[in-house]
This record gives C-alpha cells, sequence and structure tokens, in this order.
C-alpha cells in the first residue's frame, strides 16, 4: 500500500513538474510582454488574464488538463510564473482564463462536474458583505512560544499545526494580527430567464469570489463566470452543497445573446421579414388561444419588439421600452394574455399583485448566513432588458405599487436599506393588467374612479387599454366555436411558430435600431399640434402631452423593427397614430363633454370636474354672504341645479370630495363653509 502511495505521488509530482515547465515556456513566448507589464504594476494589479484558446493553441493537452484537474494547473501556472520573473518579486498573481469552452447550463451543472473547471452564464441574484478570509495562519506554541505558518483551505474551519516542532507541543494560539488575509465574498446567481419552459423555478448557484475579482458583481448583472465547482458539507443539515470557484467573470451585457440563432434560423427570420403581410401574422401569433382584442394583442407584438433607447449628449437617457395596461371585466383572458407573453418573450418574468412586495419587485436587503446585510435583486432588476408582466396591479398594497414609479420612468431601480445605497438598471418593457374597483367597466365614469390606481403610475404608461365583456350574439357565438374548437383538438393556428417568432424579436431587438425619417416626423408633428388644438376655447381641456408624443414615437420605431427596417416610414407613423387614437377614444374623452382629456388618461380629476368644483367653491361663497357666513347644502343643491344642471347626486359627491381636499368642511349638520 505504502508503495502504491509512493508511486502515486511520485507520479503527481512528475506531472506538477512537467505542467510548470510548459506554462514556463507558454509564459515567456505567448505571454511574456503582457506577464511583464503586470509584474512591473504589482502588487497594485494582481491577476494576469490568459485566453484559453492560445492555451489550447500552445498545448492541447494541457488545456485538457486545466479543465480536468484546475486547482493543479492553476498552481503550477502560478509557479511557472515566480520561476520567469525577472524582477525577483516573487509575486502571487492570480492567473485567470478567460473563452473556456465547458460552457455547461446551470440547470445541468450537477454531480459528475465537481472538481472540474466549468463556464455557466447567469443572472447576478444576489451578493453578500465582502469579508476576509485567513490565508496562512499564524500559530504560536502555548509551550515554546516558537511560531508555525499553516496554510489555510477556503473553507470557514481553521487548521492548526498538528505538533510543535520544537518542543512537541500540541497547544497552539492563533496570532490574528500576524496571520495573512485575502478578501473573500459570496453571491448567488440564477440560470438566464429565457433558457427557461414556462413555469419552471430556475436554477441557482452559489459562488466564492475572492482577492480582485470582489466587489465586481451587483444584482441584476448577466455574467459568465468561469471557475472549479467544488462541494461542501452544511454544518447544520449535513447535507452537501455545489458551489464555483470562480476565477474569471465576463459582463454579457449584450441584449438576448443568449438564445443562440443559428444561419439557419437568421435566413429564416430575413425570409419572413420580406412578407407583406408580417405584420398581420405577428399580431395573428399574439396570445392565438384568445379570440379578438386585436388592438390589444397589436400592441403587446409593439412592446415586445420595442423601440429604440436613445442616450443623449448631457447624459440624458431616453427609454426605448414601452409600458402597457389593460383594464378589463373578468374573465375576458387578461392573465392568459399576459402568462403567453412572459413565454413568448426572450427574457420575461410574470408576477402576480397579490403576492409581489415591493421589495419583490424591485430589490431586497436581505441578512445572509453569518448576519450580515446584502442586496437581492428582484423582478424588475432581473428583467433587465425583457418583460416583466405583473398581473392584477390593483391588487397590489399602495406602498408596494410605489417601487414602480422610479422603474417605469428612469428605469432604474434605487435602494437605500440597511445601510445599503445602489441604483440598479431596470431597462424592461412592464405589461400589467388591472380590474374595476367595482367589478365590471362603467363607460359612463372616469378612469381614475374605476381603478384602484394612483395618478402617477398610470401616467407612465404608454397605452390603456379597457377591455369589456359585453354581449353579443354574432361575437359570442364565434368566441364559443373559437374555444369549443381548441378544446377538441387541444391545438391552437399559429401564423409564425411560438419558438421561431421569439428569434425573430430576439433577432430584431439585437440588430434593428431604427432612425426617424422627414415623411414619419410630419405625421408624428401634425397629428401632436392638430390634437392638442383642435378646440379653438381658450380654457379647452389638454387633450394630449408630450408623453404622448414620445410614446407613439416609441411605437412607430417598434413597427419599423417588426419589419426589420433602419428607418420609420410613414406607414410605421401612421400606425401608431391610429393605435394611440383607438387608445385614447376608450380611456382618454371625458364622459361628461365627450371631449380627449389628458387628466383621464393619467388617472387626474378632469377639466370638467375641476369647473363643477369651482362654481360649487364660488356658489359656497356667495351663499356665505346671504347666510351670515355659512352655506345651507339643501340651498347649494337647489341652485346648482337650476343654473348649471348638476344633480343632487353629483353636487353631493362633488362636495365629498372637496371636504376631503379640505376645500370645504361642515362646521354643523346641512351647513357649509369654505376654509380660509
Amino acid at each position: 500500500m505504502r508503495n502504491i502511495i509512493s508511486k502515486y505521488w511520485m507520479n503527481s509530482t512528475t506531472k506538477s513538474q512537467t505542467s510548470i515547465a510548459k506554462f514556463e515556456e507558454f509564459f515567456a513566448t505567448s505571454y511574456k510582454d503582457d506577464v511583464f507589464e503586470i509584474l512591473e504594476t504589482y502588487p497594485d494589479e494582481r491577476s494576469l488574464i490568459v485566453d484559453y484558446n492560445d492555451l489550447e493553441m500552445f498545448d492541447p493537452d494541457l488545456a485538457d488538463l486545466l479543465i480536468e484537474k484546475p486547482q493543479e494547473i492553476i498552481e503550477a501556472s502560478q509557479m511557472a510564473i515566480k520561476n520567469i520573473d525577472p524582477l525577483v518579486k516573487d509575486a502571487d498573481l492570480n492567473i485567470r482564463f478567460a473563452n473556456v469552452t465547458n460552457l455547461i447550463p446551470l440547470k445541468t451543472l450537477l454531480s459528475k462536474y465537481i472538481g472540474k473547471f466549468v463556464s455557466a452564464d447567469g443572472i447576478v441574484r444576489k451578493t453578500d458583505e465582502i469579508r476576509p478570509r485567513i490565508e496562512t495562519g499564524v500559530f504560536e506554541c502555548r509551550g515554546c512560544m516558537r511560531l508555525h505558518e499553516v496554510e489555510q483551505s477556503s473553507s470557514n474551519r481553521i487548521i492548526e499545526p498538528s505538533l510543535c516542532s520544537e518542543c512537541g507541543g500540541r497547544s497552539f494560539r492563533l496570532l490574528q494580527e500576524e496571520s495573512k488575509y485575502i478578501d473573500t465574498q459570496t453571491a448567488r446567481m440564477q440560470e438566464p430567464l429565457e433558457n427557461l419552459s414556462g413555469g419552471t423555478e430556475p436554477k441557482q448557484m452559489l459562488m466564492i469570489l475572492e482577492d480582485d475579482l470582489v466587489d465586481e458583481l451587483n444584482p441584476g448583472d448577466k455574467v459568465r463566470i468561469t471557475g472549479t465547482l467544488r462541494t461542501f458539507r452544511e454544518e447544520r443539515s449535513g447535507k452537501f452543497k455545489n458551489y464555483i470557484y470562480v476565477n474569471h467573470i465576463e459582463a454579457l451585457e449584450q441584449e438576448f445573446e443568449e438564445l443562440q440563432l443559428s444561419q439557419e434560423d437568421e435566413e429564416k427570420i430575413i425570409e419572413l421579414a420580406k412578407d407583406p403581410d408580417i405584420h398581420e401574422k405577428i399580431i395573428r401569433s399574439t396570445a392565438p388561444s384568445i379570440r379578438g382584442y386585436r388592438e390589444v394583442k397589436e400592441a403587446i407584438a409593439l412592446q415586445l419588439f420595442g423601440g429604440a433607447a436613445k442616450r443623449l449628449e448631457d447624459e440624458t437617457r431616453l427609454r426605448g421600452d414601452i409600458h402597457i395596461l389593460i383594464v378589463g371585466d373578468p374573465g375576458i383572458g387578461k392573465s392568459q394574455m399576459l402568462k403567453y407573453v412572459s413565454k413568448l418573450a426572450p427574457r420575461s418574468i410574470y408576477t402576480s399583485g397579490k403576492g409581489t412586495t415591493g421589495a419583490g419587485l424591485t430589490a431586497a436587503a436581505v441578512r445572509d448566513e453569518l448576519g450580515g446585510w446584502s442586496l437581492e435583486a428582484g423582478a424588475l432588476v432581473l428583467g433587465d432588458q425583457g418583460n416583466v408582466c405583473v398581473d392584477e396591479l390593483d391588487k397590489m398594497r399602495s406602498e408596494d405599487r410605489s417601487a414602480l414609479h422610479e422603474a417605469l420612468e428612469q428605469q432604474t431601480v434605487s435602494i437605500a436599506k440597511a445601510g445599503i445605497m445602489a441604483t440598479l438598471n431596470s431597462r424592461c418593457s412592464v405589461l400589467a393588467a388591472a380590474n374595476p374597483k367595482f367589478g365590471r367597466f362603467d363607460r359612463y365614469k372616469v378612469l381614475a374612479e374605476q381603478i384602484d390606481l394612483p395618478s402617477p403610475i398610470l401616467s407612465r404608461f404608454d397605452l390603456i387599454f379597457v377591455v369589456e365583456d359585453k354581449p353579443s350574439r354574432e361575437g359570442d357565438t364565434k368566441l364559443a366555436e373559437h374555444i369549443l374548437k381548441i378544446h377538441q383538438s387541444n391545438t391552437v393556428d399559429y401564423a409564425i411558430e411560438p419558438e421561431l417568432l421569439r428569434k425573430y424579436i430576439a433577432y430584431a431587438r439585437k440588430n434593428i435600431n431604427p432612425t426617424l425619417t422627414n415623411d414619419a416626423i410630419t405625421v408624428l408633428k401634425e397629428f401632436y399640434v392638430n390634437t392638442r388644438n383642435g378646440n379653438a376655447e381658450e380654457q379647452a381641456p389638454v387633450p394630449i402631452t408630450a408623453r404622448q408624443l414620445e410614446a407613439i414615437i416609441r411605437l412607430a420605431e417598434a413597427s419599423a423593427k417588426i419589419k426589420l427596417k433602419d428607418t420609420v416610414d410613414r406607414e410605421d407613423a401612421q400606425r401608431a397614430v391610429e393605435l394611440q387614437l383607438a387608445c385614447l377614444k376608450e380611456v382618454g374623452v371625458d364622459p361628461e363633454t365627450g371631449e380627449f382629456d389628458v387628466e383621464v388618461i393619467e388617472g387626474r380629476t378632469p377639466k370638467s370636474e375641476r369647473d363643477k368644483m369651482q362654481r360649487i367653491t364660488e356658489e359656497v361663497a356667495m351663499l356665505e354672504e346671504e347666510f351670515a357666513g355659512t352655506a345651507p347644502l339643501n340651498v347649494l343643491i337647489s341652485n346648482m341645479i337650476d343654473k348649471y344642471d348638476i344633480s343632487e347626486d353629483k353636487v353631493e359627491n362633488i362636495v365629498r370630495n372637496l371636504k376631503q381636499k379640505g376645500i370645504l368642511y361642515e362646521p354643523s349638520a346641512g351647513y357649509l363653509k369654505r376654509v380660509s
């Protein structure tokens, strides 16, 4: 047995010496300038990045050995640097390997890869505090005071000397200040959302970062991690758990690149874009199991492609993502539409308002295993550069909904919790659904009265659709036939297969960035100016604002992307205008005057309502003079009916609102007075 162990040790030593010699030659030939440059700046720079492809070209066997025995090979490469060091600095450089070809999806990174050198793509979910770890412990013998240095492993357990070489003692004291430390940080990443099939939970992986890799990751970052897959045993449960000891980090900022497109896929996509009916086909392929709602589906299709984000010279960022809110009666398929989009979009997250908190949407400060605070990314951060579908938005608590304000317009999430201050990206399109406050939508009431959503959130949606469930013999017959056919055959007719459409969207978002033509600018300008100035009255309500104009620009850009065009033409601008007009007619019309009013769209008090409030306030002032300081409510109601034909219910409702706003109060029952 001893002979076998001795033989194994000799073989291992020989292999190590051979690997060191090979690396000495590799660094002296292929990386001579890089090594010398790093050594000159050491210890400020402590990492040499080696391209795995260069190593494979130099010695394929050595490259294969790196995958199989990463710890031994990395140690050999570090020793080789010391051997060829012309400055004799005895530098402890980190050798980091980029572009490693052993790319494994997180969900298949299982026990057979333990001890192997692997690469994996994912989204950073959580980062913990940076802490020191003892790299070399200095121990003092309690008997003879002799000092002993012991190399420590990456685990938290301290390894003491087994025996004092001076006195044979076995009791030691750790000299913490004399020991050598290294910075370490734990983080967690999850597999890319575009790799998930609907309903599956994303696989997560623990990561250990050390030395100059700490503080390189933030929640929401899309990265490619290269390192050694290791395992450790949890003290509490006794179970083993895998983690990646990270060697190299590569940022993946590009959009949708993880969705691999073959040459054949690109040819199909380009051929499909030449189809004159491509626009209609994509609309028909959006939630095909739900019949009707063409305008809603068209808006969702445009949202999937998105507009063109712009960064101005003064660093101002104009978002290209389109936000849509669907308000509708129960049972019309809103949730099903959102679920379909979450599966179709190349990067998407679905969440429901009932089970969602503000921290779950943005980011949470959570306690880590050692009692410190760390940041964990929420849905809007994880969905960066994708789609976030929020169902039952009206069911969320108001303090949780407020988390949406910054994310919808600035497309960032700012966190100041538990001493952590950070700003994370949330460059995503939001598709939200809500139910009317009283169960069914009432066409004769303004939007703000029927949706339990504040105006700052409503104003940030580019398009708001109201979908009503109205009985109709012809429509109900077709709907029943459609549903029964699906149940009979278990199939849905697609104009474009979902997987191809998914790749089509990814290709368009990645490669197409259209610009406005003069013809398109003319159409958009005429619509904006004519709509705003359509009413000759000086005190007329404001129909739309610049916010709606920017929304139309984004829709026009998305229309051009559908056809993979580099320019936004007149037809794209007209399509965007028609969709915005259809939306305005649904939610932007004051039910009393029949005119467009931006206050109605954005959930505030419309001008007609403000005028009534003003008249009632003025009438109260006149009655105060007539009735010695207070205005009788019954006289006020009578006067408003006679003078302005305002009903009793309406007067009582407005008075109630004015009391809530602190403009009027009731000093005694049936009498009103203005607040001075």
